[in-house]
């Protein structure tokens, strides 16, 4: 479930790139910040919190690494995933065997393109001004992220600039991310 959540920030993260490369010439080709996770399930009363850092880049992938209270890794790129667990072991995902996960690898692929037709193969996306920024709101169609996923809303500050996330589930859970930009260049993966 872990992969499940990094892969669908990845896909936050890339689907807000593919609108802004579709209404905006400049889009940061890589993102890299520092984040706080704030998980809550249905059935607990206290929410989980975790801490991290992330980078996603066109020709490196997408890094999400969770550094507190457990280490946990995982990476992307292309049709390459892959989960270190907090026990230290190593996982290859493999995206004919877990249906989101290729649907991810596609919307990964079309959001580094720019390719808004393939990103609206996959949500409905509604966009909102803000003072500062935009809200994007992306809504699952029927399908593999429709089945885990309600909605997910992207606040930026700027083109290609999360500020926070939030993934609504369809277990009732929902998921919160908070930025803090570490710079535009990533670490390797």
């Amino acid at each position: 479930m872990t992969a499940l959540r990094a892969a669908c920030t990845a896909l936050c993260l890339l689907a807000a790139g593919a609108v802004h490369a579709a209404t905006t010439p400049r889009v940061p080709a890589a993102f890299s910040a520092r984040f706080v996770e704030t998980r809550s399930l249905p059935g607990f009363d206290t929410p989980l919190i975790s801490h991290g850092v992330l980078s996603v880049d066109a020709t490196r992938g997408f890094r999400w690494e969770i550094t507190a209270p457990y280490h946990y890794l995982f990476e992307m790129n292309g049709a390459q995933a892959r989960e270190q667990l907090p026990d230290g072991s190593v996982r290859q995902l493999d995206p004919e065997q877990a249906p989101w996960l290729a649907a991810v690898e596609q919307i990964f692929l079309g959001a580094l393109s720019g390719n808004t037709v393939q990103l609206q193969r996959y949500f409905e996306v509604h966009m909102q001004p803000l003072a500062q920024g935009r809200q994007i709101t992306l809504t699952p169609r029927p399908g593999p992220l429709s089945q885990a996923i309600v909605r997910i809303q992207v606040v930026e500050s700027a083109p290609g600039r999360p500020e926070q996330i939030d993934i609504r589930e369809t277990s009732g859970g929902r998921l919160q991310l908070r930025f803090t930009p570490t710079g535009a260049s990533p670490t390797a993966p």
